[in-house]
């Protein structure tokens, strides 16, 4: 009887030291927090790209009103990853969308993909005049965005633009996809290591992998960097390019 309480102590120590050793080294916010704060995006982090790159849910708050002048147009669906406590850089995005570019951006649990995608196919099918797509997801949530894109490719319905943030797996981009903007930051621990995006049809996608150690002044892991003002910014200015280029082209 002995060896099996000292046992189980044995392993609840060890598994408290870690814990504590993980939450130290900023892994792990403990609190929950700071992490859902919003942080400002610096002016300077605008349009930055590596030399090195390659070619149940939670909805926003804010109401969307559209007005005819308005210089952006489409919709932006961002994704978390886990249990939604280390992917809130998602909820930060949905939010600035929202606040500077004025058009629909739910955020989601990753679970939540087939949701999403009814949403999306039901408003396609519903108005003729289509706004681009725009698919953000964070570590499951990134993955679950590429399936997101695979399940409108089997509809015919286009993907102007999908960023995923550190993914783990499902690294095939379909050919529905225009462009793949992938942030990611290799690890030595597999289930906690970015992945590089291949296209079915490089003609057809666009894919530029960032691998964020190349980028100066960003210092994450896996589950702070989707937080990343540097990040964030990259991402507005492109959901900004392609949500600006379609309300020129919608004229």
């Amino acid at each position: 009887m002995n060896f099996f309480e000292n046992r189980k102590l044995g392993v609840f120590s060890s598994f408290l030291f870690l814990l504590i050793a993980i939450s130290m080294t900023g892994c792990v916010d403990l609190s929950g927090g700071r992490a859902s704060e919003k942080r400002p995006i610096p002016k300077t982090a605008q349009s930055v790209f590596p030399k090195s790159t390659s070619q149940k849910s939670v909805k926003t708050a804010k109401t969307v009103k559209v007005s005819k002048s308005q210089p952006y147009h489409g919709e932006v669906h961002t994704m978390l990853g886990g249990l939604g406590l280390f992917s809130t850089g998602m909820r930060t995005l949905s939010g600035t969308v929202v606040e500077e570019c004025n058009i629909p951006a739910p955020s989601d649990m990753w679970y939540n993909a087939g949701d999403v995608t009814r949403s999306i196919v039901a408003y396609y099918q519903k108005h003729k005049q289509h706004r681009p797509i725009i698919l953000v997801g964070h570590s499951l949530g990134a993955n679950e965005q590429i399936k997101v894109a695979r399940n409108l490719d089997k509809l015919g319905i286009s993907v102007d633009l999908l960023v995923t943030v550190d993914a783990v797996s499902q690294t095939i981009v379909p050919p529905n996809v225009k462009h793949a903007m992938n942030f990611y930051k290799p690890g030595f621990v597999p289930m906690f290591s970015g992945l590089k995006l291949r296209a079915v049809n490089p003609e057809q996608t666009r894919i530029d992998n960032i691998n964020v150690t190349t980028i100066k002044g960003i210092q994450v892991n896996h589950f702070t960097i989707d937080k990343d003002p540097v990040v964030q910014a990259m991402i507005m200015d492109e959901v900004k390019k392609v949500s600006s280029n379609a309300n020129k082209a919608k004229g």
